[in-house]
């Protein structure tokens, strides 16, 4: 039987455009009008040149519904990919999407009646193939994919969606195993000869050190941040949520408990931590002129010292360590942050750049925290002093507790206005200060936040406000006054 012209045309525009394939062949679905944020969405995931693709987008907004569904549909109803693996944090939910993908190329009449039957012989829960010779193999996070083979086909379209789940996101080992696992078995597992493969990756960050994050700000995936509202509340999707309903939707947040704010901002926002209950705040944050204080001599009236925190392993030059210049004002009562260095340093590196540092502000002290390393670097560091001429004290920082309680007691000094930026160098320090305690680098502020411990170690504490008060002015009224003649000593 022949089609007609108007079918002809439908399935056309559905072959050029992921849109129209949700509102066509899934609109009890997609029974709402898409908002401009979800025509990013659909760029890039339409876009064939960008093999790389990562997605955040709120809770609710149907990215799962389009990336597991509508998307993989499309292109297994044209033939446009051999072999799809659908990803997700477990096998179980993995499989579970595999499953709702297969429920709508089998029973969704719209397809039944464009295409024709999907089913094959081959239609297992953990892989199958389609009528149009397409695999499909659910996998959860950690499982095989690298050096799988369909036929003589790599997977040309790897879907992840939701990878991280709450609980695992929290441990660094689980982060750190979880990317290990994606950058070597799931971005290797791709037929990098050819051009016709995409991996997408969707989810909603639930951490500053996320794989989510990580792939955001990686200048190789083409990335979409969207969020449900701006920072006044106002809704990104007025035909789905109201300003008032994303407003009370905040306040249910917020009248429960702190940890329930920021669940608001992670998963309707993709905010790892919310501004409002965040240790630190940007109004907490003061600007000085290192200029200024230079040319006002106001400098030599400061104790600077040099802080140092080195990257907790022998090969320092594979993790991030941070150098902090502090001027400390103990008659002023404010400590100024004057320059900052951090990232990857052989240790040379970071001895030359630390002395250099002391040199340029007129240091006395050199302090590197040593618990861990002390002898990779004490001797090597006070021999590079003696080399380079530099005649700064050198003392050593040993860190007790957790860095988390180190860096949170720097919060009373920046809510009584005692810390100055400046805002040269700060630009690091303010961003991780802002993020914590989900902050994806910790070296900046942590390398600060000895500054308390130095100064507790040096007996460095501010001197209170000169009230100039003129003692011999105050008694001289005592001296007018008419002697007791009748009194008492008992």
């Amino acid at each position: 039987m022949e089609r007609s012209s108007e079918i002809d045309d439908i399935i056309h525009m559905c072959s050029r455009s992921t849109k129209v394939s949700c509102v066509t062949l899934f609109p009890e679905r997609f029974h709402r009008a898409f908002s401009s944020l979800h025509d990013q969405i659909f760029s890039v995931l339409d876009d064939n040149s960008k093999n790389k693709v990562v997605i955040a987008a709120p809770r609710g907004f149907g990215k799962t519904t389009i990336d597991t569904i509508a998307y993989p549909a499309k292109k297994i109803l044209f033939r446009e990919k051999k072999f799809i693996v659908p990803v997700s944090c477990t096998a179980t939910s993995a499989i579970m999407q595999g499953e709702n993908l297969k429920r709508e190329l089998v029973h969704n009449n719209n397809i039944k009646q464009l295409f024709g039957p999907m089913k094959s012989d081959k239609f297992s829960a953990e892989q199958w193939i389609t009528s149009t010779n397409t695999m499909v193999m659910p996998r959860g996070a950690g499982q095989q994919i690298r050096g799988i083979l369909y036929d003589r086909y790599r997977p040309d379209l790897i879907i992840c969606d939701d990878l991280e789940d709450k609980e695992s996101v929290k441990s660094e080992e689980q982060r750190t195993k979880l990317k290990e696992w994606f950058f070597s078995d799931v971005c290797n597992s791709i037929d990098r000869g050819s051009k016709d493969w995409k991996i997408v990756v969707v989810g909603t960050v639930l951490h500053e050190d996320a794989l989510l994050v990580n792939l955001l700000e990686d200048p190789e995936w083409h990335s979409v941040h969207l969020s449900l509202c701006d920072d006044n509340f106002k809704s990104n999707w007025p035909d789905f949520i109201s300003d008032e309903e994303v407003l009370e939707l905040y306040e249910a947040h917020k009248n429960k408990t702190p940890s329930q704010v920021d669940l608001f901002y992670q998963e309707y926002r993709n905010i790892p931590i919310s501004s409002e209950d965040a240790a630190f705040k940007d109004c907490y944050f003061q600007d000085y002129s290192e200029a200024d204080m230079i040319r006002t001599q106001k400098v030599k009236d400061w104790n600077t010292v040099i802080i140092i925190d080195p990257a907790k392993t022998v090969k320092m030059h594979s993790a991030d360590s941070a150098i902090v210049g502090v001027g400390i004002d103990k008659d002023g009562g404010a400590i100024y942050v004057r320059d900052i260095i951090s990232g990857k340093f052989h240790p040379d590196e970071l001895y030359d750049a630390s002395i250099d540092m002391a040199s340029r502000l007129g240091a006395s002290i050199i302090a590197p925290e040593v618990t861990s390393l002390h002898e990779f670097i004490s001797q090597p560091f006070k021999n590079q002093m003696k080399l380079k001429g530099c005649h700064a004290q050198y003392k050593e920082l040993n860190a007790k507790g957790k860095k988390e309680d180190r860096i949170r007691e720097l919060v009373s000094y920046y809510r009584q206005g005692l810390i100055y930026h400046n805002p040269n160098c700060c630009l690091k320090l303010e961003s991780q200060l802002l993020s914590f305690p989900k902050s994806r680098l910790w070296d900046v502020m942590d390398a600060f936040a000895y500054v308390i411990k130095f100064m507790e170690m040096e007996g460095d504490y501010f001197t209170p406000p000169n009230t100039d008060l003129d003692i011999d002015e105050d008694f001289s009224d005592l001296y007018d006054e008419t002697p007791i003649d009748d009194f008492e000593i008992i």
